[in-house]
């Protein structure tokens, strides 16, 4: 039995780590296209919106990179805009 309630644990937690990396992830996509249209301060606000923080940004290129930290969990994204050369 104690077995049993031990994997469900290890379970669990991996879940929940899983769901985080998932929620920054999508954080720092939706920050990076915001950084796009809105520059820093676009991505700082949908960061701040969704609890998260910008900890990192810079572009290259045509990219615009965000780095997002959400409960312990550091995400990066990058986006272009519209008709921008990859």
């Amino acid at each position: 039995m104690a077995t049993v309630v031990v994997c469900a644990v290890g379970v669990l937690r991996v879940g929940e780590a899983a769901a985080q990396r998932a929620r920054a992830d999508a954080v720092a996509d939706l920050s990076a296209l915001a950084h796009v249209t809105g520059g820093l301060e676009g991505a700082t606000a949908v960061a701040h919106a969704n609890g998260a923080v910008v900890t990192g940004h810079r572009r290259t290129g045509t990219a615009r990179v965000v780095t997002i930290g959400l409960d312990g969990v550091l995400a990066t994204a990058a986006a272009r805009p519209a008709g921008s050369p990859r």
